[in-house]
């Protein structure tokens, strides 16, 4: 990861000078922030670090749960071990199976090696499950066994293997919701629930989102050779008030589009952010109203596309996010929904 210390903007130096709890943060794992909440979180995981407890991190998807697993490996005595994610949401049945368990030669057709699974390439380090709610039943009961006996064996294997790693799971589900439904077991979430952290959705500490913006263009402005790239005080404005319902990935996603596409040497300024968060938040409270008249207010074409993109976001956010609620509040079909989304280039996530 390029050195923290070397960015050229205003906000984060002063930052790190002043406020030796981020700079400590920004240097094991990459965080950064300015916000009292993350700072809470910050000093929960110093307290937590040390110990082999689970840990069961929760929150809106984005908003930075596997970089604060790694926060709590760097922090701990196991930061010079492995530090092994996986992702629950994409293995079922033999796959899972195999993934966490490894194989022995033979074990199946095709296996024609030792393969070793993710329990034992986590050794004595940090094993980061993200998505847990996504294991399916089926496996949860498996996983569950390892957790409790602290063995295991390879698949097709006789011999068992130690456990030996931290846990650090992750969902942006409700778990005790699922459980209840009976679509996640009991003594599994309270197996992993011993030390929960909420992380917050970044509207909830939107006074993270000026250095968090400056620092993801500064790094794609590096990556990309632009390293003269800047956010104008009009631009943080806007991106501080957007909803962010992403979080810490759309504001990274969104500083990458801006490094690729400004090419201007001036200071990227509303204008050159997406036209939906220009509409969303009221694009006059940023301009005094003596301002010469944009033409394109007076275009009948624009002002319904004004409105529609308006709308829709509206909609969307009274709908809790969910796109068959969007459209039945809108009093249009799915697929209506779907082509005026594509007719805008929106991306309701």
């Amino acid at each position: 990861m390029m050195d923290p210390h070397a960015y050229g903007g205003k906000i984060l130096p002063q930052m790190l000078e002043t406020d030796p709890e981020a700079s400590a943060a920004m240097n094991e794992a990459g965080l950064l922030f300015r916000s009292d909440a993350m700072r809470s979180l910050y000093r929960v995981a110093i307290q937590v670090a040390g110990s082999d407890a689970p840990v069961l991190l929760t929150g809106e998807s984005g908003t930075g749960k596997e970089i604060f697993a790694r926060l709590l490996h760097t922090l701990s005595n196991r930061s010079g071990r492995p530090f092994v994610p996986v992702n629950c949401g994409v293995l079922t049945g033999e796959l899972f199976a195999d993934k966490f368990f490894g194989h022995e030669p033979g074990a199946f057709t095709g296996a024609t090696k030792l393969q070793k699974g993710s329990f034992e390439l986590a050794a004595d380090g940090t094993l980061f499950l993200d998505e847990v709610g996504e294991i399916p039943l089926t496996n949860q009961v498996d996983f569950l066994r390892v957790l409790e006996e602290r063995t295991f064996k390879r698949l097709g294997g006789e011999k068992d293997l130690g456990f030996r790693a931290r846990i650090v799971a992750a969902t942006n589900r409700a778990l005790p919701d699922m459980v209840r439904a009976g679509r996640f077991r009991a003594d599994l979430f309270y197996r992993l629930n011993v030390i929960p952290i909420a992380l917050p959705s970044l509207r909830e500490r939107n006074e993270d989102v000026p250095p968090l913006a400056e620092y993801f263009l500064w790094l794609f402005g590096h990556h990309y050779h632009r390293a003269n790239l800047r956010l104008s005080a009009e631009a943080l404005t806007l991106l501080s008030r957007h909803h962010w319902p992403g979080n810490v990935r759309e504001l990274k996603n969104l500083m990458e589009r801006v490094a690729l596409l400004h090419t201007s040497d001036d200071p990227v300024r509303p204008e050159d952010l997406p036209l939906e968060m220009r509409l969303e938040l009221g694009r006059e409270s940023l301009h005094p109203s003596h301002h010469a008249i944009d033409p394109e207010e007076l275009n009948l074409d624009a002002v319904v596309r004004r409105t529609e993109i308006q709308t829709m976001l509206r909609a969307y956010r009274h709908a809790g996010g969910s796109k068959q609620r969007t459209a039945e509040l809108l009093g249009i079909s799915p697929r209506t929904l779907r082509h005026k989304l594509a007719q805008y280039k929106l991306k309701l996530e």
